[in-house]
């Protein structure tokens, strides 16, 4: 049984609503998007939670940059259609897979979800999956029940999505050919990192979790922001 949603003053959302999409058309950068002939010529590919604490715009200003395909738990799974054509037909050279602390998908997935409805299961299914996957794989993982549990679970997640990604074949071709730089980070929303809130740390360059085994054309000012509690 699900809670009962609060009430909510639809005139106020629906104000706000407009105030945004206004600022969005007073802010439009028409003469960049005319320079590019109106077409879409993103760098970066993004996967990331669809959870609304974690906007696309971690990453900055993403119109025209940043392909984006969000689902719970940042899945490839879930999402592969659309992160195939960013990296095969938008050629986008960096795809980034983003997870973040404390993530509910998760935590659902970890849980009893059987009386949820069949398209929510599909997705928590994919999720699962991906957690058993990714608990074989983990060389060291703490899976004590404590505050960070599920922070290290959504690092390992993290690290499932791209070892999917790696098994395509013209993905890991283009890997190979130094034509795609695949980065896994994790946006801390709670300080689980003890950085500050809000900070991004980089967890995974091609597949490598240790640092030391990064590639030597990782980029170097990111390389400074590696963190991760498993390996």
């Amino acid at each position: 049984m699900h809670a009962q949603r609060e009430s909510v003053d639809y005139n106020d959302l629906i104000q706000s609503l407009n105030q945004a999409t206004g600022i969005f058309e007073q802010t439009f950068p028409l003469q960049d998007f005319a320079s590019g002939n109106y077409k879409q010529h993103p760098s970066y590919t993004l996967l990331t939670c669809s959870d609304s604490r974690v906007p696309s715009n971690f990453l900055g200003d993403t119109f025209n940059r940043v392909f984006v395909i969000e689902n719970i738990g940042n899945q490839v799974k879930s999402g592969e259609g659309s992160l195939l054509y960013g990296l095969l037909h938008l050629h986008t050279p960096v795809m980034i897979v983003a997870g973040h602390t404390d993530c509910g998908a998760i935590k659902a997935a970890d849980g009893d979800y059987n009386e949820e409805p069949a398209s929510l299961r599909n997705e928590l299914d994919n999720v699962r999956r991906s957690m058993d996957a990714a608990r074989k794989q983990a060389a060291q993982f703490d899976d004590v029940d404590d505050e960070l549990k599920y922070t290290r679970l959504a690092e390992l997640n993290v690290d499932q999505q791209i070892r999917y990604l790696l098994e395509h074949e013209e993905i890991k071709q283009l890997v190979d050919n130094k034509s795609l730089l695949i980065l896994g980070m994790m946006l801390d929303l709670h300080d689980h990192y003890q950085g500050g809130y809000g900070r991004t740390y980089l967890t995974n360059i091609n597949g490598a979790t240790d640092s030391s085994s990064f590639p030597q054309e990782s980029p170097g000012s990111m390389a400074g922001t590696y963190k991760r509690y498993t390996r």
